[in-house]
């Protein structure tokens, strides 16, 4: 079995991606720069890593793509397992170098700007018949037809914006001319979508070099933090067969290959996110083989169909963000939201802690509060 290189392991969402590979039976190398986490990682405390390497210098570093290369060629044909946009976006640029050395998926850098502007999904969604939310023009701050609406730069992402920052929303005329003139700032031309109803929900998928799904699951938002739209701090593990195809039928149109998330309000698609998202720990909580089976089609197993055997209804929390998530809905007096959080303290599985490996939730929490940087 090939070694598994993992990097960016500051991010939360490593465990989830280490812990299961080493259960597989995959040896594990987890890897750090040492400008964005100057402390030792959650995932550096791990018992299922085999051996952590802290690259010098920063993920942004024209030298960063060598330094990587340097280190898989230490390993016959190891798969490289990208966890950060920055590396994602180093492999993208550097695919045939890398691709003499070791086995990946990802997909090149046009594609990958593609699944990150909101505007071009759009647009593509709409051509092959997939719903999306109502678009209005509102160049120059023009008003859109009717409210509410959600403002969006194009790739908040790439901008190096965190989650509450890459949207606004607005009820009037007054709110809007605000939310304009913020989103504005980071995109001089940003999305401006009508707000749909529905619950949030994702279509987590692997897409092999063919363009194929070689692995499907899905989860739904319970909570999220902050409450007004940020990233998951409760979610279930759930599928809904329709937007599954609708999912692949896009990644398609795109030519997409590597891993994606694609996220629907209700039944249309709001925007893809070409990378690991931030709850991946919930396909470790539901027994998804997410991260085997990117590792087995990388290393170029064929798939006859996709892989989707996973725990259905199955809960997962960060115990912080929920937290908060709990706090401002009860200062919210959203009662019904304040007696589902304190429900699931005792029906959702926390995402970073296990009894078997509790030294990287100890370790996470200790630089979250010390803000130290716990990773995301």
């Amino acid at each position: 079995m090939p070694v598994v290189i993992v990097t960016d392991v500051r991010y939360r969402t490593a465990l989830a991606v280490i812990r299961p590979l080493r259960k597989a039976g995959f040896e594990v190398v987890a890897v750090q720069t040492a400008r964005e986490s100057p402390k030792k990682p959650a995932a550096f405390s791990t018992r299922y890593v085999s051996r952590c390497v802290t690259l010098e210098g920063s993920v942004k570093d024209e030298a960063y793509a060598d330094r990587l290369l340097a280190l898989c060629r230490e390993y016959e044909r190891p798969v490289l397992f990208p966890i950060g946009a920055d590396t994602l976006a180093a492999l993208s640029r550097n695919a045939a170098r890398f691709d003499e050395v070791c086995d990946f998926l990802v997909s090149p850098p046009d594609v990958l700007d593609a699944a990150n502007d909101k505007r071009t999904v759009a647009q593509t969604a709409r051509k092959i018949g997939v719903p999306v939310p109502e678009e209005f023009d509102c160049a120059d701050g023009r008003l859109p037809p009717r409210y509410p609406v959600f403002l969006k730069p194009r790739c908040g992402e790439k901008l190096g914006l965190h989650a509450e920052q890459r949207y606004a929303s607005a009820e009037n005329d007054a709110e809007f001319a605000e939310a304009y003139k913020k989103m504005s700032a980071y995109d001089p031309c940003p999305v401006v979508q009508e707000r749909v109803s529905g619950d949030g929900c994702g279509i987590c998928v692997v897409m092999d070099k063919a363009h194929a799904p070689v692995c499907l699951m899905g989860h739904r938002r319970i909570r999220e933090y902050p409450i007004t739209g940020g990233p998951s701090a409760c979610c279930i593990s759930w599928f809904d067969e329709t937007l599954a195809e609708r999912a692949v039928r896009l990644l398609r149109a795109l030519d997409f290959t590597g891993i994606a998330m694609v996220e629907f309000k209700g039944d249309r698609v709001l925007e893809i996110n070409p990378r690991i998202w931030g709850s991946f720990p919930l396909t470790e909580v539901c027994g998804s083989r997410f991260a085997e089976d990117y590792v087995r089609a990388a290393a170029g197993e064929v798939f006859s169909a996709p892989d989707k055997d996973f725990r259905r209804g199955k809960r997962m929390r960060f115990v912080l963000n929920d937290t908060l998530a709990c706090l401002s809905c009860l200062k919210k007096g959203r009662w019904k939201d304040v007696g589902s959080g304190f429900a699931d303290v005792f029906r959702a599985k926390e995402a970073l802690f296990r009894f078997t490996d509790q030294k990287p939730f100890w370790r996470y929490l200790y630089l979250t509060v010390r803000g130290k940087g716990g990773g995301v």
